[in-house]
């Protein structure tokens, strides 16, 4: 890997893209395991941070799968346009905001009438920042995601840092203000496009999509922002693991 290939890149994506040539060219066949994260910091002098930052990259680009016990095994010799959300913690989203880079395609300041005070969950009247964006992995494609953002308009001026920054837009309401989120409600739904949705998803009206409205609240449990994502269901799955607490024994 030569110098060249590193500079200006975040270590994660140069090993993500050796990898993914190694698949393709058929180093790594389907169904073949991958090195472990241990061989793979070994091998590219890496952090397992870093090694686990690079095999997520694969995942979202449908290359591997990745299960406990198992280890990383090669599904596709071929990139499909889809992307996997691995969401076990609220750490997670700073993951998916470097995948998914955010093109914005307007923005506005609105009064939130009955309808908009209720799916925000503040009042009637209230002062709000709109911005609705396209997200696509590494900025180009087909789009995989149409987000409408609210932010409270105490918050507006993070408008100007989101676009091209790479991160959550809750991380820069805190960088900026100190405001850090609480408590974070999440709802994820099962929905069909309509036809400027599926125009701005270069996708059909009438597709089948999953809608994830996330709620991100103070430690008053005031919101401050909410964020509603669309995506067609054929580029995207979320994926998280829900582990079960083993009972105290009573002795």
């Amino acid at each position: 890997m030569s110098r060249s290939q590193v500079s200006g890149r975040p270590r994660y994506a140069v090993v993500a893209q050796a990898l993914t040539e190694d698949i393709l060219s058929g180093r790594y066949p389907v169904g073949a395991t991958l090195p472990s994260e241990h061989a793979l910091c070994a091998q590219f002098d890496i952090s397992r941070h870093t090694t686990r930052e690079a095999l997520r990259r694969l995942q979202a680009l449908g290359l591997v799968t990745r299960r406990a016990g198992v280890g990383t095994q090669v599904k596709s010799d071929h990139i499909v346009q889809r992307y996997v959300q691995v969401g076990d913690t609220v750490s997670d989203l700073y993951q998916y905001a470097k995948d998914m880079v955010l093109n914005v395609l307007e923005v506005s300041d609105i009064k939130a009438d009955a309808a908009t005070a209720a799916l925000l969950g503040s009042e009637k009247g209230e002062a709000w920042s709109q911005l609705r964006g396209v997200r696509a992995m590494d900025g180009g494609g087909v789009p995989v995601a149409l987000m409408d953002a609210y932010i409270i308009h105490a918050y507006r001026g993070v408008l100007g840092d989101i676009e091209g920054a790479g991160l959550p837009i809750w991380s820069l309401i805190e960088a900026r203000y100190g405001i850090v989120p609480a408590e974070v409600r999440q709802q994820i739904s099962a929905t069909t496009l309509g036809r400027n949705e599926a125009e701005r998803l270069a996708a059909r009206e009438g597709d089948p999509a999953l809608r994830i409205t996330r709620h991100y609240l103070t430690q008053a449990l005031d919101v401050y922002e909410v964020a509603i994502s669309l995506y067609p269901a054929e580029r995207f799955t979320y994926s998280n693991t829900l582990r079960i607490e083993q009972p105290v024994s009573v002795s």
